[in-house]
């Protein structure tokens, strides 16, 4: 089969989820299959890390937040502002941007913001509905402070942007192939030796393991960055940093060890 109608089998797939929701339990069931391909030492997935371990001063606050479907979790969210914090006049590079509300909660903690979506021939070519293309870059329509890269993910060149970046979100297409790809392409071109990248979907919520992204990520990572894995907890994320911390491995329905405040307002969209 070829790379283009591997692509729209896999579009046909998801329109599919949101005409069929019921299809969803296929794809999950699919996961045990994938959990069967996984090397032993990552059964349970990669050690887990707290937010508060990563980021002592740990900054809680965010102004865009749309609870919509395909979003980020809070603790998502907050996981990147964290770690752009982390670096003066932070460099920010994302693959996938959806409506941008991630990137849009940047703007006061990164300098250099830029995020990879496709374009508009991409939508039509892969048979996107007009009101689904339409909703991405929601957030940062007009938003001179972003830079806004079009392109399919696997044909974009990386190497010309002849720049390395402090924070990496992977958060494209997240097969198997395509998450491949995209790891790949960031630790070859895109990270120094301090980078931070976190990777998006790593679970299906904060505790159930998605082990196709699980195998994604160690085949595109190279091996001496392995031990540097981790799933940061209460998120739905995976993290790669060059700093070491004693993790701990998931366990299924065990009771919370952070409680979390929130303090929520409404803003209207005119």
């Amino acid at each position: 089969m070829s790379f283009s109608k591997k692509i729209l089998k896999t579009i046909d797939g998801i329109l599919q989820i949101c005409k069929n929701p019921w299809l969803l339990n296929v794809i999950i069931n699919q996961n045990e299959n994938w959990e069967k391909k996984t090397p032993d030492f990552y059964k349970k997935g990669f050690k887990q890390v707290s937010l508060d371990q990563l980021f002592p001063n740990f900054d809680g606050r965010l102004e865009t937040v749309a609870f919509l479907d395909g979003g980020s979790l809070i603790t998502d969210l907050l996981l990147l502002k964290n770690a752009c914090k982390e670096f003066e006049q932070c460099k920010y590079f994302e693959i996938g941007t959806w409506r941008g509300e991630s990137i849009a909660n940047l703007t006061d903690v990164a300098a250099d913001l830029n995020t990879l979506d496709l374009d508009i021939n991409d939508y039509k070519t892969y048979n996107f509905t007009k009101e689904y293309a339409n909703a991405h870059g929601f957030f940062i329509r007009n938003n001179s402070i972003i830079k806004q890269h079009l392109g399919d993910s696997t044909k974009f060149n990386f190497a010309g942007l002849n720049k390395k970046f402090d924070v990496i979100f992977i958060d494209g297409n997240h097969h198997f192939d395509f998450v491949v790809s995209d790891t790949k392409n960031v630790f070859e071109h895109l990270i120094h030796e301090n980078s931070i990248v976190i990777w998006h979907d790593y679970g299906f919520s904060p505790e159930d393991i998605r082990f196709e992204i699980v195998n994604a990520i160690l085949k595109g990572v190279p091996k001496q960055f392995h031990d540097n894995l981790y799933h940061v907890e209460n998120t739905m994320c995976a993290i790669y940093t060059p700093k070491n911390f004693d993790g701990n491995v998931l366990k299924l329905y065990d009771n919370p060890k952070r409680i979390f405040s929130v303090d929520l307002k409404i803003n209207v969209e005119q």
